[in-house]
């Protein structure tokens, strides 16, 4: 195989915790349309809109091409909530994560139960088990199968039963939550064709409601768990729950650990240390990862990252306001952050 041609950041992730960029809609959109029109008289992205310095156009925006990408970097995690759940048009119109080579890269699927639980995802909740739910729960698990290498079962968030979210679900206990995973568990596992490898999602908002939920969730063979909740920004909600999976001998034959939306810089230290320690004295095999949409986010509203601050009251990647200015236009000026 010829030599990648960006950097690639794989390589000196060495056996940290796996970051998870969770990938948005916007942005694998103008990589994807434009794999189907590029050479054409209607690209997506036209050749007079694309910086001289991108010498691989937009296909060089594909981090998972290592021939053509800017950088290289193997992971990704994407939701079904952003997704086109039509599975012939996620083939066309999601081709960044369909034409990968899955020998060399993982995508990890969200099954989009935010979106749900937000309302953005419509769902039938009057009829939860009926045919129209169940035609919800179809496309999605089609989609992951699909898509991802591993996937999170469509578990209903703990949140979805509170007074700002009720009106859209008619959820009104924390119970009606869990009853509600146990029956996607459930359909999921009757229903998957195993092109994917799921992660039982883990809810609670303290050590009693966690624990709650769990026991409704343990027996599931699923192939991996999903920290949600507060267990993924509580470490000591995290470090007890980890402790009862390993004496429960239910690490020994699970591959994977993922932390629901987080990807503070401590937390990365955090969990590399929790995988390294997992590796040694549990189960070799175990990867722990965690995820953000932040960087996707930031450029949507103008942001760019600038430099980091590390100090003992702070550390963080700071952002700022982007440079945008038509008076720069060709100008030579280097990028003012490394």
């Amino acid at each position: 195989m010829s030599k990648p041609y960006g950097e690639d950041l794989t390589a000196s992730h060495k056996d940290y915790a796996v970051f998870l960029p969770a990938v948005s809609g916007f942005y694998q959109t103008y990589v994807s349309k434009q794999q189907q029109t590029i050479g054409t008289d209607k690209q997506f992205v036209p050749n007079d809109r694309i910086p001289k310095g991108f010498e691989n156009g937009i296909e060089g925006l594909n981090y998972f091409n290592k021939e053509k990408g800017y950088f290289n970097y193997k992971y990704g995690l994407y939701s079904a909530g952003h997704a086109h759940l039509d599975v012939e048009k996620s083939m066309v119109q999601e081709s960044m994560f369909h034409t990968r080579d899955k020998k060399e890269t993982i995508v990890v699927g969200d099954s989009g139960g935010y979106q749900i639980g937000k309302g953005v995802l419509k769902f039938d909740w009057e009829n939860f088990k009926g045919k129209s739910a169940n035609a919800m729960r179809d496309k999605i698990l089609h989609w992951l199968e699909l898509t991802a290498d591993w996937s999170m079962v469509l578990d209903i968030p703990s949140w979805a039963c509170d007074a700002q979210h009720s009106p859209k679900t008619g959820l009104k206990s924390y119970g009606d939550c869990i009853a509600g995973t146990v029956h996607n568990n459930e359909y999921f596992l009757k229903n998957r064709l195993g092109q994917t490898k799921f992660l039982n999602v883990l809810q609670g908002f303290d050590n009693d409601t966690a624990d709650v939920w769990y026991d409704a969730v343990k027996h599931f063979p699923f192939e991996g768990w999903a920290f949600g909740g507060n267990n993924m920004c509580d470490m000591n909600l995290a470090l007890r729950r980890l402790i009862i999976l390993r004496d429960s001998k239910l690490l020994d034959n699970r591959d994977w650990i993922h932390f629901l939306g987080t990807s503070k810089l401590d937390w990365a230290c955090f969990l590399t240390s929790i995988q390294r320690q997992l590796r040694k004295h549990v189960n070799p095999n175990l990867t722990v990862s965690y995820d953000s949409a932040s960087a996707f986010v930031a450029t949507a509203h103008g942001l760019v990252y600038t430099s980091p601050v590390h100090t003992n009251k702070r550390w963080s990647y700071i952002m700022d306001k982007a440079t945008d200015s038509k008076a720069l236009k060709l100008s030579t000026i280097p990028f003012p952050w490394e």
